[in-house]
């Protein structure tokens, strides 16, 4: 049975030079605590039931009986708008919500881990599908001993006796708890033995950035399959005890690094990572506070961990045990680490605030010691990410999704509809409180008009990240279809006059729907057997061209088998020239066609300056490669879309071409895409009879001009045509009646237009329409 090998997840402390020829490439020391097996799941929609909601549901579960923990890989995920995956673990706890296909559109991705042995899969969706929705192909089951009793870890940094306490221990300890708290495992997914790790990290602001060690979140490829696991620790102190429900974010954005070099590191190589994080962790498990004093020789320090991947765990020194030598923090004795700690946060325990950053193991060894960098030294390469002392410092940090307020239910944003979404910022004061916090909204394109441009946020302690009150825009019934608008919020302020920096482009929204189509979708599952290799190079062996093999063993974030060609493996006095040439595809029929990929592009910087390009050719370029994109000069690694619509044809190619290489290290590539696109799609909501932008079929008004829709009674007509105050379907004089007992009041019912104040004008339009029903209205029950 053809598949791709063991996939694992593992743990990191140590290092170890990984050798290619005679090139040493540092590597971390990793261990094993998952393994990754085959499992096909391919929803079988006619199985699915409808639900009262006029949904339809398919279910499934996978079950591994003894598992700490299940991790699903996802292919060709591509659902609708207003369908989802949901994931639920072992305990009923929703894991994730998935849509359109994935997190960054990515289509084939490692899902967020399950915990427990048990994992369900709900997948809620409108209409029929007439390819497959997405498949499942393989799992990682957790090994039950990962959150178990300690083991024989064979990489330990341990001056017997082991002197880890379960952090839970400190829960009565506020400083050490909250760090606790915001402090995090890293779990990473990767192709084989070394390319997956288990580290650990924390939170470092309100903002959301995560800090732990450069090897183990080396490039962007690894933070695309990085996971940050929060509240793992046990739930009673000094016994075995079941685990704390944990929480995982993704991995977003790799912000600022340095590689790891030395365990004894210095500048220039701080062995840090520092990356966004998808979601708001800060809110809920909150963030530690950077002290950029350096620490001395003999402070009581701590440190929070996962020692070979168990619960949380914290280890504390002081004295003879903790030695500051220039760059390099040294601990022994009491301070003990494990396999799993890399990248774990190091706090002075007189302020509980973060003074370090471990990374290598060797506590018994005199001299050398466990030993991490000094935030100190870290802190001015990521200080415009850190909390501000002292002031309020307000930050957008975001939108939320829209929500539709009146429309048709398709769950598409369509010309006529009225949608909403809330602006969140954050305060990134390390310790002081905002207040009355407010934001200006704008729309710099497309066809809407907003409800209100102000929203308010309100109090904001420090770290805190909040959502405002909600931004109503409506988009005009003769809006083009596939239109894009977007939002700006110009700034925010609190109600001491501080104005901070808005952000544009806080939200970017487009009407209608546009479904990519999967042309085509390759893994190399089979290796290279549809594919063409062109082997223009000199050398020969295993190594001399494109292939599934990997000759190298390289540790990359890619899931096996991948394509790579290996110039280092080949080694010393060869040059590479080397094509992979795909089968032809008909992209025909298509208003815009995409190819995607997954690559990892390793630069050699003492080479030839080696060059990785991608090219097309079809009938559309005369037979002729066309260069669409090029890596050369620097790592690159990711996932990869390009635009290539003006190629498209019966018999599109692609070429991954390697050249101008000659001993240099490596490029590899895998789940190559290629996705057909229409036109976006439209429902239009109906006529505009009263021209408001709201359609008639979502006006609460349809004969009164009311771009607001005020309906401040909830009864499905707006205020302005709704006179009925007793709400018996006339208008007479017992509402008369009741506008006279509130006049010159601010009454929000019978303050019809709105001006905040009922008088004239509001008894003008109780007459207008006296006798008559309210309304008419196109929402009206």
């Amino acid at each position: 049975m053809s598949g791709k090998p063991l996939v694992i997840i593992i743990l990191c402390l140590a290092f170890g030079p990984m050798v290619g020829a005679d090139k040493p490439l540092p590597s971390p020391e990793r261990k094993i605590v998952g393994d990754a097996s085959p499992l096909s799941i391919r929803p079988d929609l006619s199985q699915s039931r409808a639900t009262s909601d006029g949904m339809r549901l398919w279910t499934d579960h996978v079950a591994r009986p003894g598992a700490s923990f299940l991790k699903i890989h996802l292919r060709d995920l591509n659902l609708r708008k207003g369908d989802r995956l949901t994931l639920i673990n072992a305990n009923g706890r929703v894991i994730e919500h998935i849509t359109g296909r994935g997190p960054k559109d990515r289509g084939t991705f490692w899902a967020l881990s399950g915990q427990g042995d048990n994992l369900a899969l709900r997948f809620e969706y409108r209409g029929d599908y007439d390819a497959l929705p997405f498949s499942v192909d393989r799992v990682i089951v957790g090994n039950d001993s990962m959150f178990g009793k300690p083991r024989d870890s064979g990489s330990r940094s341990i001056c017997s006796p082991a002197d880890f306490e379960d952090s839970i221990c400190y829960e009565g300890d506020t400083g050490k708890w909250s760090n606790a708290r915001a402090s995090v495992g890293v779990m990473s997914v990767g192709g084989n033995a070394a390319s997956a790790m288990y580290c650990s990290g924390s939170n470092i602001s309100g903002s959301n950035t995560i800090l732990t060690n450069q090897h183990c979140v080396e490039n962007q490829a690894e933070c695309d399959n990085t996971e940050y696991v929060f509240d793992a620790y046990t739930t009673q102190c000094g016994v075995s005890a079941p685990l704390s429900e944990w929480t995982s974010y993704r991995c977003d954005t790799l912000l600022a690094s340095e590689p790891f070099i030395s365990c004894d590191a210095a500048p220039g190589d701080l062995d840090f990572a520092l990356t966004t994080v998808q979601g708001d962790p800060a809110s809920v498990h909150g963030f530690v506070e950077v002290d950029t004093t350096p620490v001395t020789s003999g402070e009581e320090i701590y440190i929070v961990q996962h020692p070979d991947g168990r619960p949380q765990e914290i280890a504390i020194g002081s004295g003879a045990d903790v030695v500051v030598d220039g760059t390099v923090l040294r601990y022994y004795n009491t301070l003990d680490t494990e396999g799993g700690s890399s990248g774990s946060p190091i706090f002075r325990a007189s302020d509980n605030k973060l003074v370090g950053l471990h990374h290598c193991g060797g506590c018994s060894s005199p001299g050398v010691g466990n030993r991490g960098m000094l935030l100190s030294d870290i802190a001015p390469l990521i200080d415009e990410f850190l909390c501000v002392n002292g002031a309020v410092d307000l930050r957008v940090s975001g939108a939320t999704a829209p929500v539709q307020v009146l429309g048709n239910d398709d769950a598409v944003i369509d010309p006529g509809e009225q949608w909403s979404f809330s602006v969140t910022a954050n305060n990134n004061s390390c310790d002081t409180a905002a207040t009355g916090v407010t934001a200006d909204v704008s729309i710099s394109s497309g066809n809407a008009t907003l409800a209100s441009a102000t929203v308010t946020i309100g109090n904001l302690d420090a770290g805190q990240t909040a959502a405002g009150t909600s931004v109503v825009f409506t988009i005009p019934a003769d809006a083009p279809c596939g239109d894009t608008i977007v939002f700006d919020v110009d700034q925010v302020a609190d109600d001491n006059g501080a104005v901070f920096d808005g952000r544009a482009g806080v939200l970017s929204v487009t009407s209608g729907e546009q479904t990519p189509n999967i042309l085509a979708s390759e893994n190399f599952d089979n290796g290279l057997i549809l594919w063409t290799v062109e082997d223009g190079g000199t050398g020969s062996g295993a190594a001399a061209t494109w292939t599934t093999n990997n000759p190298g063993g390289r540790s990359l974030t890619l899931m096996a088998p991948y394509a790579i060609v290996d110039s280092d493996a080949l080694g010393s006095g060869q040059n590479m020239d080397e094509g992979l040439i795909s089968p032809a595809y008909d992209a025909r029929g298509y208003d815009s066609v995409f190819l995607e990929f997954v690559h990892d592009f390793n630069h050699y910087t003492g080479g030839q300056n080696e060059r990785a390009d991608v090219e097309v050719r079809s009938g559309a370029t005369a037979g002729q490669w066309i260069n669409v994109a090029t890596y050369q000069g620097g790592d690159a690694s990711g996932a990869v879309s390009i635009d290539v619509t003006d190629y498209a044809a019966s018999d599109l190619q692609v070429r991954f071409h390697y050249y101008d290489a000659q001993y240099e290290w490596w490029w590899a590539v895998d789940d190559v895409t290629l996705l057909g696109v229409n036109a976006i799609q439209c429902s239009v909501s109906g006529d505009d009879s009263d021209g408001d932008g709201v359609a008639d079929d979502a006006d609460n008004c349809t004969l009164e001009p009311n771009a607001d829709q005020r309906d401040t009674n909830g009864d499905g007509f707006g205020n302005i045509c709704d006179a009925d105050l007793n709400n018996d379907n006339v208008v007479n004089f017992i509402d008369l009646g009741q506008l006279r007992s509130v006049f010159f009041t601010p009454d929000a019912d019978s303050d019809f237009n709105g001006d905040g104040v009922v008088n004239f004008i509001d008894l003008g339009i109780m007459r207008a329409s006296f006798f008559g029903p309210p309304g008419p209205s196109g929402v009206a029950p």
